[in-house]
């Protein structure tokens, strides 16, 4: 499989001429023509109702489904389903905790092959993951809660995501904390840039 890192949360995983892209937002997506779409939640920067097209293959969350103007897949946590050779684990159900004062988003997280996980905006408790797609950045997520999860679920090797809202220095201080955390705690971060990708 490569996998392929865009802007912010969004990636792109191709196998044998099957392509899933997961989470084009508003921040930018690549081409989508001929790909499998796949999306985690209805945030904007995770969901461009833009560039979906009638006839486009889309899976996404119910809460997805009602918010934009062409029919997809309706999916939840338990669903599998496969894209040419790619088989897809749907897992959990909601979004990470931003604030007590807003309401709790639907969320779900995808598990390509058994190998790639996408979590969406959410710490999804798998161990054992070859790859994971690991959100770093935003109003969510902190530098800790990154830890915590290396701590208890180690993948084999990570991407960091979902740091489409900081600049170069935000970025190069990420990039020293999450090469030191992966150090400490058995991991190998694989510090893509966007456009990059790597085969597994």
């Amino acid at each position: 499989m490569k996998i392929t890192r865009h802007i912010h949360a969004c990636v792109e995983i191709e196998d044998h001429g099957n392509r899933i892209i997961i989470d084009p937002g508003t921040f930018g997506a690549p081409n989508l023509e001929g790909a499998t779409i796949l999306i985690t939640h209805n945030h904007p920067d995770h969901v461009d109702p833009a560039v979906l097209k009638p006839g486009m293959s889309i899976y996404a969350p119910r809460s997805v489904a009602h918010a934009i103007p062409v029919e997809c897949h309706i999916v939840e946590h338990g669903r599998n389903f496969t894209v040419g050779s790619l088989n897809v684990e749907v897992l959990g159900s909601e979004h990470a905790l931003i604030s007590h004062a807003l309401a709790v988003a639907e969320n779900v997280g995808y598990l390509i092959n058994g190998r790639v996980l996408h979590p969406g905006d959410a710490f999804q408790p798998l161990k054992k993951v070859e790859l994971s797609l690991l959100p770093v950045n935003g109003p969510w997520v902190k530098m800790l809660d990154v830890e915590d999860y290396l701590r208890k679920f180690p993948p084999q090797r990570f991407i960091g995501i979902h740091d489409g809202i900081m600049n170069e220095r935000g970025l190069a201080i990420n990039k020293k904390f999450l090469t030191a955390l992966a150090e400490a705690y058995g991991s190998q971060y694989l510090a893509l840039g966007e456009g990059e990708s790597v085969e597994i």
